[in-house]
């Protein structure tokens, strides 16, 4: 009972890490800059709603100077809020550059979409690291490769994906299955996810926000069940495999809509939704490796009690968060 306990305490304090950390997905910030006449245009300011339920603080301003008119404030479905404004600025925008300020630990980038009557069509992710891009014509801009880094991050700091590939990795060792069936089950989650990333990302089909939200926490909630359910005698492993390919769909959604507002620069489309999808395979491997080293140390004490206490106390941290989960979202959705 003391074990159950103490579990219950670390997952309580995962839960409460969540919430005021990364519950799914960072706040995601967006500028898109259209100069229509020399020196004068349009922007749209865009800030969601991060998993502490605060807008991120990031801000931006021209160099140099711009004066900003007609400024207008909206909220979209209460999770997003858009800045709708002209600028003017003493000279063509290609002179000029965009330097943003703010980050923090939840809302680590920014991402600029600018399009200069004279120059080249800027896309950009700045960070602290590159706070400030040029709109000039010589223009360097943010290499795809920015997007492995973010696809590590969107798995790595996505709380309810991190549970699933625990969840799944618990499973595999619960029904002391080989190698190769544990990497078959993650490859068909990596082909589902994959499959549903590239169609949302191209543009060819869509999907309603909130329903894939709640079941993204349905399908971390039911690797729970698994995990505490008692295995019939001859589990059938094709419907199992099938609901993970499943489940692969709806975490790929996830990762497309949480990429809706960054978007992908047209001419690097298909190089950046690779290194992006890698970068997301790169984070799921890491999580595996970090479970499967840690449950060897455990298995190395030769003390069963220490590996079933953390067996336990991820299927508790994993069965709560996705309750919740699920009812906080149908709760939004209905």
């Amino acid at each position: 009972m003391n074990r159950l306990l103490v579990a219950w305490a670390l997952c309580i304090g995962l839960l409460g890490a969540g919430e005021n950390g990364y519950a799914h997905e960072m706040g995601t910030s967006a500028l898109i800059v259209h100069e229509s006449a020399s020196g004068t245009g349009q922007f749209v300011f865009k800030r969601t709603v991060g998993s502490d339920d605060k807008i991120p603080p990031i801000d931006f301003q021209f160099a140099p100077v711009c004066e900003l008119r007609d400024v207008s404030t909206e909220w979209e479905g209460n999770t997003e809020l858009i800045q709708r404004g002209n600028f003017f600025c003493s000279s063509a925008l290609a002179e000029h550059e965009i330097i943003a300020n703010g980050f923090t630990r939840l809302a680590p980038d920014l991402i600029v979409l600018a399009s200069p009557k004279q120059g080249q069509r800027v896309h950009a992710v700045l960070t602290p690291k590159q706070a400030s891009i040029s709109l000039g014509t010589d223009t360097q801009r943010t290499p795809p490769l920015e997007y492995l880094s973010i696809g590590i991050e969107h798995i790595v700091f996505g709380l309810d994906h991190v549970l699933f590939v625990t969840g799944l990795y618990l499973l595999w060792k619960k029904r002391k299955q080989n190698t190769k069936q544990l990497i078959g089950q993650f490859t068909l989650f990596t082909v589902g996810h994959s499959l549903t990333l590239a169609l949302l990302v191209l543009g060819w089909i869509a999907v309603p926000t909130r329903a894939i939200e709640a079941w993204i926490a349905l399908s971390v909630l039911w690797l729970a069940w698994e995990l505490v359910r008692k295995e019939p005698a001859q589990p059938t492993n094709w419907s199992h495999l099938l609901l993970i390919a499943a489940f692969g769909l709806l975490h790929g959604s996830g990762f497309a809509l949480s990429m809706e507002e960054r978007g992908f620069p047209e001419d690097a489309l298909l190089s950046t939704l690779l290194l992006f999808n890698l970068g997301i395979e790169i984070g799921q491997l890491w999580i595996v490796t970090v479970l499967a080293t840690t449950f060897t140390l455990l298995e190395k004490t030769h003390l069963p009690n220490f590996t079933r206490f953390a067996q336990y106390a991820l299927t508790l941290c994993i069965g709560g968060a996705a309750l919740y989960w699920t009812l906080e979202r149908i709760h939004s959705y209905v």
